[in-house]
């Protein structure tokens, strides 16, 4: 029988958690993702996501100001979503690991760029920070910082090599 702490299976990640120590600190996975952009229409962009148990389209437009449709969320509300609820998941699996039970965990998220190097031979920097604010029932600042090992945040917060090429 599983052991459910704030919405996660406990027994799955203490179960996960032995095949990593086990296996020297690593669990490796991937994701791949195919998407195509609509050259009418919206949304703009689609793509094909799977999760464990299910196949879903997600569609993507760039706002007015980029030409785009404005219908559908922009490339970067995913980008917020996806770092923030990688986040909150991460908070929320160590609390429970720690046996600490909350009752709310909110986010907002404020993330302050500039598109103007897209367009033009500027060399700013295109973003200036992405915060994440937490609000939670209990006092989890030590689990907030331990949580940057989110894998979402670590990307946007280190960088990952990252290339495009065409095929």
């Amino acid at each position: 029988m599983p052991e459910i702490v704030n919405n996660i299976d406990l027994s799955a990640v203490l179960e996960t958690k032995k095949k990593i120590e086990s296996d020297g600190g690593h669990f490796f996975l991937e994701k791949h993702i195919d998407g195509e952009f609509h050259l009418e229409g919206s949304p703009m962009f689609t793509a094909l996501l799977s999760s464990q148990h299910a196949t879903f389209t997600m569609g993507a437009d760039e706002p007015g100001v980029l030409g785009g449709k404005g219908i559908y969320a922009t490339p970067l509300n995913y980008l917020m979503f996806g770092v923030m609820s990688c986040f909150a998941s991460t908070i929320v699996v160590n609390a429970s690991i720690k046996g600490i039970k909350l009752k709310k965990l909110k986010m907002k998220g404020h993330l302050y760029y500039d598109i103007g190097p897209m367009l033009t031979n500027s060399n700013f920097p295109l973003a200036k920070e992405l915060k994440i604010e937490v609000e939670a029932d209990q006092d989890i600042r030590e689990i907030i910082k331990a949580s940057d090992k989110c894998p979402a945040f670590f990307i946007v917060s280190h960088g990952i090599k990252s290339e495009a090429v065409q095929i």
